[in-house]
């Protein structure tokens, strides 16, 4: 694009704060895994149960939802208290696999996770933010806050079973790729720190600002068609590039954007190519290298 025709900082600005107006609403709460969170009362069930919806979040939006069904509704209206009080007995032979995890992976996760709560109980902490803290007080950047976390719950797992570290319950708590973007840590704990709607705003140490970018498909996407970002691999770098961008605009709260910019691809109002009746109504078409090359491919219904 030639540097006469590229947007002005206030002109982005205008644009993201458009399509944040359009999309950030209640009634496209349900195309987010977050949704489910709110089909719980309790502050401590939505972390609980936001937990388990973020780690899981990979796959077929279908498959993910039916294995949430079957791991929650055994556990009632209040499934952080059940899981304290009776375990996982319920689901042993019951609950089956889940792509990578098998049954012991998934319970093993939820034993440890039940340890977890119950030593922060001791402290008198409800929720797990705590745990998500650099293992030494010098470090900082989200990266060491989910790293934390992670070490911390691979603790309990040795103490629960030594031979723990299978692939699937290596790849549901993150471990093995240092250059991993941790979308699903990034998304949990957007959802736990923000306090704007429709996050949750349940931890109170953790900044808005420490945030950084979930790069799930749309966002990585995205990034690529606004010409935030030139990197094609979905990794730390990519998220840390992709926070960079928007943290101009949104200094304290970088994420602000982000349940928007996903709406445009779950809600499929962007198809990577120009299409007249979607492009020609965006919101972010002033920014969007495909529009301002304008490579007609065909209409809505044709792509």
């Amino acid at each position: 694009m030639p540097s006469s025709t590229v947007p002005k900082e206030k002109d982005l600005k205008k644009s993201f704060d458009l399509l944040y107006k359009n999309y950030t609403k209640p009634e496209f709460l349900d195309s987010d895994p977050l949704f489910i969170c709110y089909l719980y009362d309790s502050p401590e069930d939505r972390e609980f149960v936001g937990l388990l919806s973020a780690l899981f979040a990979y796959g077929n939006v279908t498959a993910i939802r039916g294995f949430l069904a079957r791991l929650l509704e055994p556990m009632g209206k209040k499934p952080k208290q059940y899981l304290l009080n009776h375990g996982t007995k319920i689901w042993k032979n019951k609950l089956g696999p889940y792509r990578f995890q098998k049954e012991k992976d998934v319970l093993l996760f939820l034993q440890a996770i039940r340890l977890a709560y119950l030593e922060i109980e001791k402290t008198g902490e409800k929720f797990l933010e705590s745990w998500f803290s650099p293992l030494h007080p010098k470090e900082t950047g989200l990266e060491k806050r989910i790293s934390g976390f992670q070490s911390r719950l691979s603790e309990i797992l040795n103490d629960l079973d030594p031979g723990w570290k299978s692939y699937g319950l290596g790849f549901l708590i993150g471990l093995g790729n240092p250059k991993s973007a941790h979308k699903r840590y990034c998304m949990f704990l957007r959802w736990m720190v923000r306090k704007e709607e429709p996050d949750l705003g349940l931890y109170k140490q953790i900044k808005t600002s420490e945030l950084l970018f979930p790069l799930d498909t749309h966002i990585n996407r995205l990034s690529n068609i606004l010409g935030i970002t030139e990197r094609r691999t979905s990794d730390f770098k990519k998220s840390r590039e992709v926070t960079d961008y928007f943290q101009k605009f949104y200094p304290e709260d970088p994420l602000r954007m982000d349940f928007a910019l996903c709406r445009l691809g779950i809600l499929r109002k962007c198809k990577t190519a120009y299409v007249a009746e979607l492009c020609e109504s965006c919101d972010l078409k002033g920014v969007c290298k495909i529009y301002g090359k304008k490579k007609k491919v065909g209409t809505a219904t044709e792509n």
